[in-house]
């Protein structure tokens, strides 16, 4: 039986929820559909106003690498906000130039240039292609239907799915899209004005889809037969997710050539803080000086705070080797999910490492809220399946206490 002083706490903690989503409602624009009200994170688990515990495999959509109140991320906020929070990029900053030596030195020669997002380090992309191709009359940037590459009019523009294009035409010209992994399209789509092609190495809001080995490489090659520029947007699936520091060395990793692979430019960002929001474009060493002073800028890209944070993000993944972590439990995440591919609603399993999607005759929209009602939360993807982003430090009992609930749930 409930007593008196229990009922009041769950009575004042409900109507803490309702008063927080009126101010939503009231203050905040309604762009997002949201459903919990989340207090506090630690690990892998977060918590609601009436105090369920919550299984987070969604990671803030692919963001909290080490999941949440990670210990040595707030002692890195503490100690370099103590120090030194923003300059501007008039000034050298010392986080900032280690940052970039390191980013360097886990992709291949080249330089890099900070930002904030994954919106607006594939800008710097299309700004790369652009800035390239601008003496051949070439700006075009071909890119695959289904992809995902931001929410600015560029960004919408070169995005695959009509659904983010509505109501904001004209579009920004200059995209043109294909089939994903199907190389003969990219060949047929490039034209005198072709200055690039921008894949990712896997989808992710398209279903968690991985390019195939034969495509990407291919893609290379043909690329450099055009003389066009081979981007890969890595936002989502780069920065070790994959089990790799890139997700096309994941797809690369036992294929003839696949060392030898490197594009022209890679955008970066949401893993790479843990949680602190920074982006970043490594771009390659034949064009690494194409941007020159006054050509491309940032107010807030690169600060001291968000490099020293991205900094430690990378020694605690290098120092508690959670690459190899991520790899095992992602083995095991979807061996367990394929153990229910016999089920009425379940169709098939796609991913690796840290990006694990499921397709699903259920409707994703209508699948994890039910999921969520029984303590694991994740992510819809594309129209019919539902993605596992989960902090590359997750256990195997928590993997197998996310199986259960999917079981349970499908």
């Amino acid at each position: 039986m409930v007593s008196q002083v229990e009922c009041v706490v769950e009575c004042s903690k409900a109507d803490a929820a309702v008063e927080m989503q009126g101010l939503y409602e009231k203050f905040v624009v309604p762009s997002y559909r949201r459903t919990l009200t989340l207090t506090r994170g630690e690990g892998s688990y977060v918590w609601d106003t009436s105090g369920k515990r919550y299984l987070d495999m969604g990671g803030g959509i692919a963001v909290n690498s080490l999941g949440h109140a990670h210990p040595a991320i707030l002692s890195t906020l503490q100690k370099q906000a103590s120090r030194l929070i923003h300059v501007s990029n008039l000034y050298y900053n010392e986080p900032q130039a280690l940052l970039a030596k390191k980013l360097v030195e886990l992709t291949g020669p080249g330089k890099v240039f900070f930002c904030n997002s994954g919106a607006e380090a594939n800008e710097a992309l299309y700004k790369l292609a652009r800035r390239v191709g601008h003496d051949q009359g070439r700006y075009e940037v071909i890119t695959t239907i289904n992809s995902f590459h931001g929410r600015t009019l560029a960004g919408i523009a070169a995005t695959g799915q009509e659904k983010v294009k509505k109501s904001f035409e004209p579009l920004m010209p200059g995209f043109i899209h294909v089939p994903y992994n199907d190389l003969a399209a990219a060949e047929k789509a490039i034209g005198p004005k072709t200055a690039a092609i921008l894949v990712e190495g896997v989808q992710g809001e398209g279903g968690i889809i991985p390019a195939t080995p034969e495509y990407l490489l291919g893609l290379r090659e043909l690329t450099r037969k055009h003389g066009i520029l081979l981007l890969m947007d890595s936002v989502q699936c780069g920065f070790f997710r994959s089990g790799y520091f890139q997700s096309y060395e994941r797809i690369l990793e036992n294929h003839p050539g696949g060392k030898d692979f490197l594009p022209d430019g890679i955008s970066m960002a949401k893993a790479l803080g843990g949680g602190f929001p920074i982006g970043a474009v490594w771009i390659g060493q034949p064009y690494q000086d194409v941007f020159q002073p006054g050509s491309h800028g940032t107010t807030f890209g690169g600060t001291p705070l968000a490099c020293a944070v991205a900094l430690e993000v990378i020694s605690v993944i290098e120092r508690e080797k959670l690459v190899d972590n991520i790899r095992r439990q992602g083995d095991r995440l979807i061996a367990g999910l394929k153990n229910l591919s016999g089920r009425e609603n379940f169709v098939s399993v796609r991913g690796f490492g840290a990006i694990v999607g499921f397709q699903t005759k259920i409707d994703p929209l209508i699948l994890t809220p039910q999921l969520a009602g029984e303590g694991l939360l994740v992510i819809p993807s594309g129209n019919n399946s539902v993605r596992f982003l989960p902090p590359y430090n997750i256990t195997a009992q928590q993997i197998d206490e996310a199986l259960a609930i999917v079981q349970k749930v499908i």
